[in-house]
């Protein structure tokens, strides 16, 4: 979602989401229903945060229930109807409780309304409304609620994974200056006392986070996608008009983005039936996928951001139509949609940039790692949306996957993203966990991954090589260490890539590193003159790569009675020493590098000792 406030100073797309309403959690007992559509009828006066709205929910029953519950927050419940009926219902503690007049039936399908408003003076959480004043060019409200502030704005089952079937319906009346804009299709506009409504509709299933509405003195214009010749999709826009110029020219490449993510061989046909992008400010981030309609920074209107268009864009696909069951595997979207801007990135600019992108986002994940390191999967709510490890690592995950499934031609796409289709198509419009990533991999490559998911995922940290390599004549010995760190696997097993030049050529072998340390030995055409590690940069890691031929010992004279010391009084951490061939031979103390004093020597030298 928001990138603005902090990464747009690295050029970074980072959406910048992070959590601000309190959860509240509905008890298992009180989930007997599935949610089938909502229909809201929403008065706007635009002069304040006051909102009212009639809202009908209509459901379906699992069990005979004469109770219903729902997430409700911050907002004022007049009534409440059942048929015509007035029902009987309480607020307590982040839920509306309703108390019906009649059981309903297991599978029976009703409408409830609910009569509601939000006041004036409410906090801005969920629904935001900004008066005109300085960068603030017009009133403007909008609503922003990812992951659990839908319950802010509206009655719901707040949780992703309780999806609308059917889709909405808004009808939005404002002031007649206003301009509304909502989920879906924009149905018809009609006028009445100085007044407009906007019917909005949206006949996909959709989550609650993913539910939006805007309202503001918008101007718009429109892209048209062209499927085929005879088949369009509505690209529209709605920004303030004085930023009309400038958002020609920021826009100007949605097409190209619709054309890249669309093509058959990579995500396939726009899962909707229109996209847009609305403008709004203040905005505490930088984008956010509403379905069909994503909500962007001004800034990116003002000063362009085309990896963050593109990151949002993407997540139609990965987060919109198959979205995270649960935020534990909010990775599923925020990855999915990292790696699709990097990889819309290279496209565009070449497989250098997308090379230098991939290394620059590692670098985040390295620095957020060093400062506090967790498993991707299921982070705590204050670290849900952290950049380093939601997004970057999240990111790498994919192109390691794609590495191991040997998908590895940036000319030809393959089986990572035929299975990524397969993914696709499996889960469209519904929700999925990161088991049922797994699953659907492993039945498309043959491959097993349940180690890579458990070491990459389920677990903390990555791989930190040293690798040690000795030339004899055409024979290259080169031993391979891990030192991950704490919370982190011993071993990352992975398969390694050694490319080794020569003065008429190169060559390319690649080895499965499955323990710690590791000795190989190459026997090549000739003695090379280079050796590069994963020279392609498919894995995830750091490394040193340490040449035994240039830390061959001298010959040394000893006197008698050798004494190694060192200036400290007392030495009581580890310390480690190593041969030629990288193997450990003692270890004692603490982590480092160290410079020794041999007395007795003739001369005295210096010995490094690394950890």
């Amino acid at each position: 979602m928001v990138y603005f406030l902090i990464f747009s100073l690295f050029n970074q797309h980072f959406d910048g989401k992070f959590l601000r309403g309190e959860i509240v959690r509905l008890a298992d007992s009180s989930y007997y229903y599935d949610i089938k559509k909502y229909s809201f009828f929403i008065f706007l006066p635009m002069d304040n945060g006051y909102f009212s709205c009639q809202e009908v929910i209509t459901l379906k029953t699992n069990i005979q229930t004469d109770t219903l519950s729902f997430h409700f927050v911050n907002l004022v419940c007049d009534s409440v109807k059942l048929e015509g009926r007035n029902q009987n219902f309480y607020q307590e503690n982040g839920y509306l409780k309703i108390q019906l007049d009649r059981s309903l039936m297991p599978n029976e399908e009703v409408d409830l309304v609910v009569y509601y408003h939000r006041e004036s003076n409410a906090s801005n959480l969920g629904f935001y409304f900004y008066r005109r004043s300085g960068n603030t060019l017009h009133n403007i409200a909008y609503t922003c609620t990812e992951p659990y502030d839908s319950k802010y704005w509206f009655a719901c089952f707040d949780e992703p994974w309780e999806k609308a079937e059917n889709g909405l319906f808004f009808a939005i009346t404002c002031p007649d200056s206003y301009f509304a804009c909502a989920n879906g299709i924009l149905d018809s506009v009609k006028e009445s006392n100085n007044f407009k409504t906007y019917y909005w509709s949206h006949n996909y299933p959709i989550a609650p986070y993913l539910i939006h509405f805007a309202c503001s003195r918008y101007a718009t214009f429109s892209h048209w996608y062209h499927h085929s010749p005879n088949d369009s999709l509505e690209i529209k826009y709605f920004i303030w008009p004085e930023d009309s110029i400038r958002a020609i020219n920021s826009f100007r490449n949605v097409p190209l983005m619709l054309s890249f993510f669309s093509d058959t061989n990579l995500y396939g046909r726009f899962p909707f039936e229109k996209y847009g992008m609305d403008a709004v400010y203040p905005f505490m981030w930088g984008g956010m996928e509403h379905q069909t309609m994503t909500t962007i920074h001004r800034s990116w209107v003002t000063s362009g951001s085309e990896g963050g268009i593109a990151h949002e864009l993407s997540h139609q696909w990965w987060g919109d139509m198959v979205t995270c069951f649960t935020f534990a595997d909010i990775w599923l979207n925020e990855g999915f949609a990292t790696y699709s801007d990097a990889l819309y990135s290279g496209f565009v600019n070449g497989i250098n940039y997308f090379k230098n992108l991939m290394n620059q986002r590692a670098q985040y994940y390295f620095q957020e790692d060093a400062t506090y390191r967790r498993p991707l999967y299921n982070p705590p709510l204050e670290h849900l949306f952290d950049y380093g490890h939601t997004y970057c690592k999240g990111s790498w995950i994919l192109h390691m996957l794609r590495y191991l499934m040997g998908d590895t031609s940036f000319t030809q796409r393959g089986i990572f993203f035929r299975s990524l289709r397969v993914y696709r198509d499996s889960f469209a419009y519904k929700n999925a966990n990161t088991e049922d990533l797994k699953r659907i991999l492993t039945r498309v490559s043959g491959l097993d991954l349940e180690r890579f998911f458990d070491q990459w995922i389920y677990q903390a940290g990555y791989p930190n090589y040293t690798i040690y390599y000795s030339y004899q004549g055409n024979e290259v010995n080169v031993t391979v260490g891990q030192n991950n760190g704490a919370n982190a696997p011993e071993t990352f097993v992975m398969p390694i890539s050694f490319k080794f030049t020569f003065a008429n050529g190169e060559t390319t072998i690649t080895v499965i590193n499955d323990t710690n340390p590791q000795n190989y030995t190459f026997y090549l055409a000739a003695q090379p003159i280079n050796i590069f590690f994963d020279p392609e940069n498919w894995l995830l890691k750091q490394f040193r790569l340490v040449s035994l031929e240039e830390a061959k010992y001298k010959k040394l004279k000893l006197l008698n009675n050798l004494n190694l010391f060192v200036s400290q009084k007392q030495i009581d951490k580890d310390w480690e020493v190593y041969q030629l061939t990288g193997q450990k031979v003692k270890n004692k103390l603490k982590k480092g590098i160290y410079f020794l004093k041999v007395k007795g020597l003739k001369d005295y030298k210096k010995m490094v000792i690394v950890n």
